[in-house]
């Protein structure tokens, strides 16, 4: 059996500009592309969040933040259409801010 240590030897031949480098691309190989909704899906993500004002239920949202996919769930506290926005109030009485160009997409609450 070979008892390699893996990068560890490697890290100390390279300049800690490459070491950074490399960091940085395994950081860029988690990002994902976004995707932009199509014109019947934006009329579903509207009647979902209709649907969780008026019977004051718990949805889950997901969103892209920073090239990577967050998700938040939680009631519907508010809309703002001038900003574009709208606000969630998980259980824990966390508020998340979500604009809608931002949305991934929205389902029942998990």
């Amino acid at each position: 059996m070979i008892r390699d240590r893996g990068r560890i030897k490697w890290t100390a031949m390279m300049l800690p500009e490459h070491v950074e480098q490399l960091r940085d691309w395994q950081k860029e190989d988690q990002h994902q592309l976004r995707q932009h909704p199509d014109e019947q899906q934006m009329e579903e993500w509207n009647y979902r969040i209709q649907e969780a004002i008026e019977k004051n239920r718990p949805i889950t949202v997901h969103y892209w933040q920073d090239k990577r996919i967050l998700t938040a769930g939680g009631i519907v506290s508010k809309i703002d259409i001038l900003e574009g926005m709208f606000q969630l109030t998980s259980q824990a009485n966390q508020t998340h801010q979500i604009p809608f160009v931002n949305l991934k997409s929205i389902s029942d609450f998990e």
